[in-house]
């Protein structure tokens, strides 16, 4: 039997692939907001926080994975924190800009969309990237 997706609340912890842990919390539409910060030893879960260094949607398979572990709880004190900020969409043949938040898609113009995070699921080994960056350029 597959393990099951975590639901919205759950925090995780991310092992890295030098040893480190990354720690996020699932949000609803797939995304998991993830904290600012890498550990080089598993922690506390920074409950309560929602400093979050970016929310990407995330593969299900990876939060079932291995490498991603429930280790709390963090419930919301209201229902807006359980949703990923805007999202934006941008049509490949026309160029034209939408905005995708909270499971609608609404026309937009570039100046309204282009600072927002690309809507897009993200797999294991493209968070792992984006997760080392910061490290990596110090």
């Amino acid at each position: 039997m597959k393990p099951r997706s975590p639901k919205v609340g759950a925090i995780i912890e991310m092992t890295l692939p030098d040893g480190r842990f990354a720690y996020g919390r699932v949000l609803r539409d797939g995304a998991v907001g993830f904290y600012r910060g890498i550990g080089s030893e598993s922690q506390p879960p920074p409950i309560g926080s929602r400093d979050y260094q970016f929310v990407v949607g995330v593969y299900d398979n990876v939060l079932r994975s291995d490498n991603c572990l429930v280790i709390g709880e963090d419930p919301s004190s209201n229902e807006e924190e359980d949703w990923p900020p805007p999202q934006r969409i941008q049509d490949p043949i026309s160029k034209r800009f939408s905005i995708y938040h909270k499971g609608a898609i609404r026309d937009a113009t570039e100046a309204e969309a282009s600072h927002l995070e690309p809507a897009a699921a993200w797999d294991y080994h493209h968070l792992v990237d984006r997760l080392l960056k910061p490290a990596r350029s110090n």
